[in-house]
């Protein structure tokens, strides 16, 4: 459904992500709560990406948010979307799935037909294969699979809720 608040949302996202910005601090601090294994998930995403991570993460403490398990969640959660995945899209993808995700029917399609649609489409899931193959806790996986809609989870709430607004 429309709204003016979720169009300027958008605006405001489609913006960030033409200019996104991580600090050496950021990626420090980043290393820092990932650890040697699972920060390469995180290093391996477009700046985008990564900036959206570091902001959903910056809400959830902002929040106060002390829980390991969803800062790291919140960290790697479009890790699916990375070089590391095997994900290759470009801008005009990013445009298309936004405007598309209206429309599931519409977008399954092209996301058959499409690598880059495909690519942001299966994200979630393969951000879950991800966390595993890097050894993520069961915690950070079972709050993944909560964000793809496979398990419920207080702690995932909060954390789709902080990604919704980032």
């Amino acid at each position: 459904m429309f709204s003016i608040d979720r169009a300027a949302y958008r605006v405001r996202q489609l913006r960030r992500s033409l200019l996104p910005r991580v600090t050496r601090a950021e990626r420090d601090d980043t290393r820092l709560v990932l650890g040697p294994q699972l920060f390469p998930l995180f290093a391996s995403m477009q700046p985008a990406d990564q900036r959206h991570c570091l902001d959903v993460h910056a809400r959830l403490v902002a929040g106060g948010c002390t829980n390991g398990e969803m800062l790291q969640a919140a960290l790697i959660h479009d890790a699916g979307k990375s070089s590391i995945a095997g994900a290759r899209f470009g801008m005009h993808h990013r445009i298309v799935y936004v405007v598309l995700q209206g429309f599931p029917g519409l977008l399954d399609g092209l996301a058959r037909r499409n690598r880059g649609i495909r690519s942001l489409h299966q994200h979630d899931q393969r951000t879950i294969e991800l966390a595993r193959e890097y050894g993520a806790s069961d915690g950070v996986v079972r709050l993944l699979l909560a964000i793809d809609g496979h398990t419920s989870d207080e702690r995932a709430a909060a954390l789709m809720a902080a990604d919704d607004q980032s």
